[in-house]
């Protein structure tokens, strides 16, 4: 689970999910909410992620290999805006005995243009300077360092290595897929390295490995509801006027959620989800 806001809507989830299932959750170190470990809650403040950054790949890589050290039957990346659509036991009967890799994945870019190459091909900061920091001086010096990158990046672009395959950052992968991810890790070491100074790559770095390991049985479905169509917000913060949308929907969560925008949704979907 990646956390960035919402403390209070983040701990009613944990306490939901963790009746029933071990939770590593990575919270992003410039917040200052506080999630306390449990016996089967494990609580992480590693990275400062900020949107599209490199160091989202390695706050979800991080929670991986801490949840790895156990050899799960099945791993499920969540926000900490996520909410189950159905009840633990629900989930559990979904994916026992299901061997299958749910997670939403294509070649890149795919016929309508997505996504825009240059994210894998530019440079882009990461994550001290920042146009969301309030320090005068790091926005200065971000917008230097955006220009500089500008211009590298247009006479000396980045070369695209891979066959690149991406799709929906929230996936749902088997311990076999898990482990072939890290010894595939292992024997690339350039892997890694090459998605710093990209942007929004958390959508692809798992697909591209994905798409190289034999033998994996797909299912193209992220298994989220998820609004890209409706705004105001991209995706669309959900609200009561959409549950008719979401319970009509095949996904197994939905996001995302704000209690700051509506509360009325947020306790309906824990009705459906036996909280």
């Amino acid at each position: 689970m990646l956390v960035h806001v919402n403390e209070n809507q983040v701990k009613r989830l944990i306490k939901h999910l963790s009746k029933d299932f071990d939770i590593y959750v990575h919270i992003d170190k410039r917040k200052t909410i506080k999630i306390h470990e449990q016996d089967n809650v494990f609580v992480y403040r590693k990275y400062k992620v900020y949107w599209g950054s490199f160091n989202q790949i390695m706050g979800t890589l991080f929670l991986l290999k801490e949840a790895h050290m156990k050899r799960y039957e099945r791993y499920i990346l969540i926000s900490g805006q996520d909410l189950p659509l159905k009840t633990n036991k629900e989930i559990n009967a979904f994916f026992e005995n299901n061997d299958f890799e749910y997670l939403e994945m294509e070649k890149i870019p795919d016929k309508d243009g997505w996504p825009d190459m240059n994210r894998l091909a530019h440079y882009h900061q990461n994550v001290k300077y920042h146009r969301q920091d309030k320090n005068i001086k790091y926005k200065v010096f971000y917008r230097i360092q955006r220009k500089f990158f500008h211009i590298i990046s247009k006479y000396r672009p980045r070369k695209l290595e891979y066959d690149f395959y991406g799709g929906s950052n929230w996936i749902n992968l088997t311990e076999n897929c898990v482990q072939n991810i890290f010894e595939y890790l292992k024997s690339d070491k350039k892997y890694v390295k090459r998605y710093k100074l990209t942007r929004c790559t958390d959508e692809i770095f798992y697909q591209t490995i994905i798409h190289q390991i034999k033998g994996l049985k797909i299912k193209n479905n992220c298994l989220r509801y998820t609004d890209w169509e409706s705004g105001p917000e991209y995706p669309r913060t959900l609200r009561i006027n959409d549950y008719d949308k979401i319970v009509g929907s095949n996904g197994i969560f939905a996001r995302k959620f704000d209690e700051t925008v509506d509360m009325e949704i947020i306790d309906r979907i824990y009705q459906i989800a036996g909280e």
